[in-house]
């Protein structure tokens, strides 16, 4: 099985991640998502960002490239791309978004919200590079 590749936006503000949960989905997690035929990364992220939160990217760099053994969601695994992202304007949360959160890494160390796996993984880097 093919991995699912995805990109995902790092956004930040006042010591804050802000994750979104989709509906049907039991995890929270960052914005973003499948890369669609042809798109880069920040092709992908900005129409995400757009259709997820009704925002647009400001600036845009890399972060760091994950891979996972299996996505939360499937048996496939998962390569993920983290970008740290500035937006512009206030997000808002579309049809396609149940709930978002703006947490602080306690919060997710702590699953105030039930966040995906990957945040085992992702939270001690965010931590060690001084974002959370």
């Amino acid at each position: 099985m093919d991995a699912i590749k995805k990109a995902g936006a790092l956004i930040f503000k006042d010591g804050k991640l802000l994750l979104v949960k989709s509906h049907s989905k039991p995890h929270f997690i960052t914005p973003g998502g499948k890369y669609e035929e042809g798109e880069n990364a920040e092709e992908c992220l900005k129409r995400e960002l757009m259709e997820e939160l009704q925002v647009e990217i400001a600036a845009i760099k890399h972060y760091k490239d994950y891979h996972f053994k299996k996505a939360a969601h499937s048996d496939n695994a998962l390569d993920i791309g983290l970008y740290i992202v500035e937006i512009q304007g206030e997000p808002r949360a579309s049809r396609e978004i149940e709930s978002m959160e703006w947490l602080n890494g306690e919060n997710i160390q702590n699953k105030k919200v039930n966040v995906a796996p990957s945040f085992d993984t992702f939270l001690p880097d965010f931590i060690k590079d001084g974002l959370l």
